[in-house]
């Protein structure tokens, strides 16, 4: 892409156009599950970023593990977060052959 002059690109911006929209629905389709403790906490992540459920080992729900499980339910959705945007990111590389930085944050 260096060696593309401005009129270049804007001849495939049309094109960058579809292909952003058909990752976009891709995207929106995403689901990933982050896991913390060996997968005694698991949060699960749609396309859009939003938490859709967390599940906890039944171990932790003794009120004596509570600051326990309260840490590992806040790395289970760090770790969806981390695998959302690296999901996100090979989408949009999919669809226009680049790697955009930033762009996944548009997407969730």
């Amino acid at each position: 892409m260096e060696n593309m002059n401005f009129s270049d690109i804007f001849k495939n911006l049309g094109g960058m156009k579809s292909k952003m929209e058909e990752a976009k629905k891709r995207i929106e389709r995403i689901s990933v599950t982050g896991e913390a403790g060996a997968g005694m906490v698991s949060a699960r992540m749609d396309g859009s970023g939003k938490v859709t459920s967390i599940s906890v080992d039944e171990r932790l729900l003794d009120p004596k593990e509570k600051d326990l499980m309260e840490e590992l339910v806040v790395s289970a959705i760090n770790d969806a977060q981390t695998k959302m945007k690296e999901a996100v990111s090979h989408e949009i590389r999919s669809a226009t052959g680049m790697d955009l930085p930033g762009l996944g944050g548009m997407f969730g």
